[in-house]
């Protein structure tokens, strides 16, 4: 199968079928999608509706590994299915379709998008519906090389036809809500932009919104902002005290340090101005064959004490890199 665009796609959602095959099935072969959220109210009224003038627009299908699967129709099909059980159509009755044959994350894709359009969706479907997009998109890119060009938010936020900010809000109800929450959201006691304010609180919080919606109290929109901007001034203010008693606690030890060094300081000048006045005197020519390497070691060590002062930092970096080998050497002979 050839790779799609995310614009073929949007030609389903606008009645553009002309890859799709026109064929007659009976409704009883073919199958509502697992993933089909949408929904399936009024199927009386609508077959009476199709029982009286007819059905105006043929189910979509999609072909997956031979069977039929319903992208758009799913209310068209099952009132045709009524009108046979309540002997209104024959037990033979066949309907016209379109299909295409497809894999299942283009089936998934194309459900949606076929029904973006068809109906008017709560709230809460919505909000489902971007998500959905959204998995789908990414399912179809990776396992069907579906073409993608942008940010997926953009994409989905294109294909939905509404706003950046919008599809924004709805990804963070549907990363955020609490189970609680969403059920509310769902259910109609809780509406998108107090959804969204309510998904910015700690999950504890949402449960309890969530209980004043379930106990019938209206959760107005204007509360929970306030809510969540009391808590985020809460959080900044605890931010800042943190802070603070960082910052203090560094001027303190940089004031410790401070003194630590002014001490150390003196006792160097000090060790040297001793050492200086004691320092060993240099080695006859006739000694200095009887002289170990500790002795010459000690005499240079009490050396550098008395020009300390003008000690480089190159200069210190060989003399830490002599330690570090002198130590290893010591604890090597320990072990």
């Amino acid at each position: 199968m050839g790779k799609w665009s995310v614009m073929e796609l949007i030609g389903i959602s606008a009645e553009d079928k002309q890859d799709f095959q026109e064929i007659y099935l009976s409704p009883y072969e073919v199958e509502a999608s697992e993933s089909n959220f949408y929904s399936q109210e009024n199927i009386e009224e609508l077959a009476d509706s199709i029982r009286m003038v007819g059905q105006q627009q043929p189910t979509v299908l999609g072909r997956v590994d031979g069977v039929y699967k319903i992208i758009s129709g799913h209310r068209r099909n099952l009132a045709n299915i009524h009108n046979i059980e309540t002997g209104a159509f024959p037990r033979d009755y066949q309907a016209k379709y379109l299909y295409k044959d497809m894999t299942p994350a283009m089936l998934e894709l194309s459900l949606i998008v076929g029904n973006a359009f068809n109906r008017r969706l709560t709230p809460y479907e919505e909000t489902e519906q971007a998500a959905r997009l959204k998995a789908a998109l990414i399912r179809a890119r990776d396992e069907d090389g579906l073409e993608i060009t942008g940010k997926l938010r953009d994409v989905v936020a294109d294909i939905l036809q509404t706003s950046r900010t919008k599809v924004a809000r709805m990804d963070k109800i549907n990363n955020s809500l609490a189970p609680e929450a969403r059920e509310q959201y769902k259910a109609g006691n809780l509406g998108p932009s107090a959804a969204y304010e309510t998904a910015k609180l700690p999950e504890e919080e949402q449960r309890q919104i969530a209980a004043q919606a379930a106990a019938g109290k209206e959760v107005k929109h204007k509360e929970v902002a306030e809510k969540v901007a009391e808590k985020k001034a809460e959080q900044a203010a605890a931010r800042a005290e943190k802070a603070a008693k960082k910052a203090e606690a560094a001027q303190t030890a940089a004031a410790q340090a401070g003194l630590q060094a002014e001490r150390a300081a003196e006792n160097a000048d000090t060790s040297a101005s001793r050492l200086t006045e004691a320092h060993m005197n240099p080695p006859e020519p006739a000694e200095q064959q009887e002289w170990t390497t500790r002795d010459w070691a000690i005499y240079h060590l009490r050396e550098l004490m008395s020009v300390a002062s003008y000690i480089t930092e190159d200069d210190l970096i060989i003399l830490q890199d002599i330690l570090m080998a002198a130590t290893g050497r010591r604890d090597n002979e320990r072990h």
